[in-house]
């Protein structure tokens, strides 16, 4: 990952260090076309470390100097687990500050037709979507999931490692749907609820909720 030969248009910071952000660095690889040229955080004892080629340089507090730099396009290296408000805290920093947050799509990934997949969207290896999907702004579909027809996922969303959603599922703004989680087909999950690692759900989560088991039942 070095920036010779690489226009402006395709050099982009990672924002948050962790490892999150450590498959985002070997997803920007596998695509090969863009060069991260930086890594931001806000914990000082990581700074001047070298992440696979790449510096954490400093703070946040750099990103202006980036983007004044030509360094134009961001991805938001900070995972979530069932809290969502650091992620989309991030989302419209970046935005505020003019970044563009592109979407970033594994080459490995099956992506069937008539998918809408919003900026900043992070889809990882492995994973199926299947035709009609809708995904909204600044959403991980994590490694291996599976997205069947017509669900619509909506911002600050995570769907983890291995989580299927059945036909015509709805996920709120901020939902987490956990490791090998199954959702049943037309089931609606609320805005910022949480689904257990391992559930299996047959019924509407309401927002703000946690479920767990199987079937699954709220806590």
């Amino acid at each position: 990952m070095t920036n010779s030969g690489v226009s402006n248009e395709r050099k982009i910071v990672g924002v948050g260090a962790g490892g999150h952000c450590r498959v985002l660095l070997d997803l920007c690889r596998h695509l090969g076309g863009y060069d991260v040229i930086a890594l931001t955080d806000h914990d000082e004892s990581m700074w001047g470390q070298i992440w696979d080629g790449v510096e954490i340089v400093g703070s946040d507090e750099k990103l202006s100097g980036l983007f004044s730099d030509g360094v134009t396009n961001a991805f938001i290296g900070v995972g979530s687990i069932g809290d969502h408000r650091l992620r989309k805290k991030l989302f419209h920093s970046l935005h505020n500050l003019g970044f563009a947050l592109p979407a970033l799509v594994h080459p490995s990934v099956i992506l069937a037709s008539e998918v809408e997949i919003a900026r900043g969207v992070q889809v990882m290896a492995g994973v199926v979507i299947n035709s009609n999907v809708k995904i909204s702004c600044n959403t991980i579909v994590n490694t291996r999931a599976v997205v069947e027809h017509d669900c619509v996922i909506l911002s600050h969303a995570h769907i983890s490692p291995g989580a299927v959603l059945g036909g015509g599922v709805k996920v709120g703004e901020g939902a987490h749907v956990g490791i090998g989680a199954v959702v049943r087909e037309g089931v609606q999950i609320g805005d910022g609820a949480m689904v257990a690692a391992g559930a299996v759900v047959v019924n509407d989560v309401a927002s703000q909720s946690l479920v767990m088991g199987i079937p699954a039942k709220a806590k």
